[in-house]
Order: structure tokens, then C-alpha cells, then sequence
């Protein structure tokens, strides 16, 4: 074999390297989209349910807020009546 026959094979062996490489990398790029999609959909999931959870509060603060100003107020009326007097 003379020299530009062992090229020849060297590129041959490096490029089936290659492609065995690439095929690992894109079966490993595959494997993790679908864990990103199941992560996802696990996170999407969980995101419905604590949503009401997280309405119940929203509403229970909206509440406590304005009644705790309605408080507020009647209680600076009051001082302010028996300053006045």
C-alpha cells in the first residue's frame, strides 16, 4: 500500500468515528428533548392544580386588605371625632 492508499483509510475509519459519534449525540439529544417534555408537562400539571390554591389566597388577602383599611378608617373617623370635642 503506498502512501496515499493509508490516507485514504484514515479518513474511511475517522469519518465511521464520526458518524458513530454524531448517531450517539443525536440519540442523546433525543432521550433528553423527551425528558424536557415530561418535565413540562409534569411542571404544566402542577401548575394547574396549586392554581387555585394560589386564587383561594389571592382572594382571602383581597379581603383581609379591605377590611383591614375599613378598620383603619372607622378607627381615624373615631379619633379624629373625639379630638374634635
Amino acid at each position: 500500500m503506498d502512501f496515499y492508499q493509508w490516507c485514504v483509510l484514515a479518513a474511511v475509519a475517522a469519518f465511521i468515528v464520526f458518524v458513530a459519534f454524531a448517531v450517539r449525540a443525536f440519540l442523546q439529544i433525543t432521550r433528553t428533548a423527551e425528558a424536557v417534555e415530561y418535565l413540562a408537562i409534569s411542571t404544566a400539571e402542577n401548575v394547574d392544580k396549586a392554581k387555585s390554591a394560589f386564587d383561594l389566597i389571592d382572594n382571602v388577602s383581597t379581603m383581609l386588605d379591605s377590611t383591614f383599611y375599613k378598620v383603619m378608617k372607622l378607627g381615624m373617623d373615631l379619633v379624629k371625632r373625639y379630638r374634635g370635642r
